[in-house]
């Protein structure tokens, strides 16, 4: 099996799973199922890559590609269980309210199936490279590093989430400045830009990891350019100061203006 054939036996199993997580979805009619099964095909991708490479022989078994695979289930996990409003607003681009794919026919549904686990597939290619040709089996300090930004990544967005889970306990729904909120209006975007970062630098120990950078790169650009602009369009709506806030607060990157007191 080269890797093209890998590639196309993990859409496969995806597309097939994504039937199946619509179709219990809308048969008991709870967009919940969606919420917290979608997040899982990354760790279910990340697996079967395993499973594919060791079934067909590709490579041994290296103990880089079991870190980066427990590292990416504990990620997808816990992107099952946080960040609703974030995953509605990804989910909105294959589905509609009725549990229906995206499009007006047969051919506009499969094509909009199609982008859509394309993307899924290019945003997981260090996790590809990882299962195919995983590199030497001892760990270094590369290893060692890009595991750190990546628990670095998970951290600061769970610290983001708790802080505006706190907060929306106590301000009765109003806009959320205070702590990581205070540096940047999407702190917990900016740890998943981290951990994605920390997995391709894990993936650099794989043979031929370097071709996998198109996966954060095309994160990278859909947070920036698409899924940040969305959700700062709804927060406008829901918020009156939200404007303000942009204008004092930048979207992603922390302002660091503090320590020049």
């Amino acid at each position: 099996m080269n890797l093209i054939q890998l590639v196309l036996a993990l859409t496969t199993i995806n597309i097939v799973l994504v039937f199946i997580i619509i179709y219990l979805s809308a048969l008991l009619k709870k967009f919940k199922i969606l919420l917290v099964a979608m997040p899982l095909l990354i760790s279910v991708t990340a697996w079967s890559g395993m499973l594919l490479q060791s079934t067909f022989g590709i490579a041994d078994i290296a103990d880089r590609q079991i870190l980066a695979n427990v590292l990416l289930t504990l990620w997808a996990f816990k992107f099952s269980a946080y960040n609703k409003n974030f995953k509605i607003q990804i989910l909105r681009y294959l589905l509609n309210k009725d549990f229906h794919i995206n499009g007006s026919g047969f051919f506009e549904q499969t094509k909009t199936l199609l982008r859509f686990m394309s993307c899924f597939m290019i945003v997981l290619m260090p996790t590809v490279s990882l299962n195919f040709l995983s590199g030497n089996s001892d760990l270094g300090f590369l290893d060692a590093l890009a595991t750190l930004i990546f628990l670095l990544g998970v951290g600061y967005e769970i610290k983001a989430l708790n802080e505006l889970k706190k907060l929306s306990s106590n301000n009765d729904g109003d806009l959320h400045r205070k702590g990581l909120w205070f540096l940047s209006r999407h702190p917990d975007l900016l740890g998943q830009l981290v951990s994605w970062w920390g997995l391709y630098l894990l993936a650099l120990g794989a043979y031929g990891g370097e071709w996998s950078i198109f996966g954060p790169a095309l994160v990278t650009s859909l947070y920036l350019k698409k899924f940040l602009i969305d959700v700062e369009v709804k927060l406008s709506k829901k918020y009156n100061d939200y404007n303000e806030y942009k204008l004092s607060t930048p979207s992603i990157f922390p302002k660091v203006s503090f320590l020049k007191s």
